[in-house]
């Protein structure tokens, strides 16, 4: 069951005063990522690299209670889990939305092959849940082109804390894989040392031989 914290003794209740004094709290971070460990995993046990990249952002979302926080009108709530919420391909250029319940202790290639499963099931339909659920992580991706800053969809609402995830085509340097990764956050309730630790737990999750 979902608790909700006492913003009085909680120790970001200045940060978060603060971006909620008529601001529009947002803020993004791209940076580049390596993910030659994951792409190598992912081919060999013939998983879409797409939705292992799904998976392991998921996964390290919930293993960091930062963000699993929501804003609900009454107060600041730390979700269970967190689910994802990512694009698919749709036919003449558009795009449907999937949405896989995450699980603990649910393996990459078991994720990836259920997602496979309920992205056959749903076609291109774009899933989009009611006001209700906030659990949710967007992702997207752009595998087309290379990006260096990305602004997404900027809510209105400044209780609007889903985390917005997208990344762009995987290259090659020196003879390994990147990709540019951007985070797309609520600063009442996440800054950058957040983003570190996130990607610090990503990057042990795509670490070679990790149990995943």
């Amino acid at each position: 069951m979902d608790r909700y914290i006492d913003v009085e003794t909680w120790p970001r209740k200045d940060a978060y005063r603060l971006f909620s004094r008529g601001y529009l709290p947002y803020f993004s971070v791209t940076t580049p990522l390596d993910v030659t460990e994951l792409c190598r995993y992912a081919k060999g046990e013939g998983l879409s690299f797409y939705r292992a990249m799904i998976y392991v952002v998921t996964r390290a979302m919930n293993e960091l209670e930062p963000f699993r926080l929501r804003i609900r009108p009454q107060g600041i709530a730390v979700c269970d889990t967190v689910s994802p919420s990512y694009t698919t391909a749709g036919r003449e250029g558009t795009f449907g939305i999937c949405n896989v319940d995450y699980l603990p202790g649910e393996t990459m290639a078991d994720f990836c092959r259920r997602a496979l499963e309920q992205e056959k099931r749903q076609g291109d339909e774009m899933v989009v849940e009611d006001d209700v659920r906030d659990d949710l992580i967007f992702f997207s991706s752009v595998p087309w082109f290379v990006t260096t800053s990305v602004l997404q969809e900027q809510p209105t609402n400044p209780d609007d804390s889903f985390p917005r995830v997208l990344w762009d085509r995987i290259r090659e340097e020196k003879g390994r894989k990147l990709v540019n990764f951007t985070l797309q956050l609520n600063h009442r309730l996440l800054d950058g040392a957040h983003v570190r630790d996130l990607l610090q737990r990503m990057e042990e999750l795509m670490a070679p031989r990790h149990e995943v």
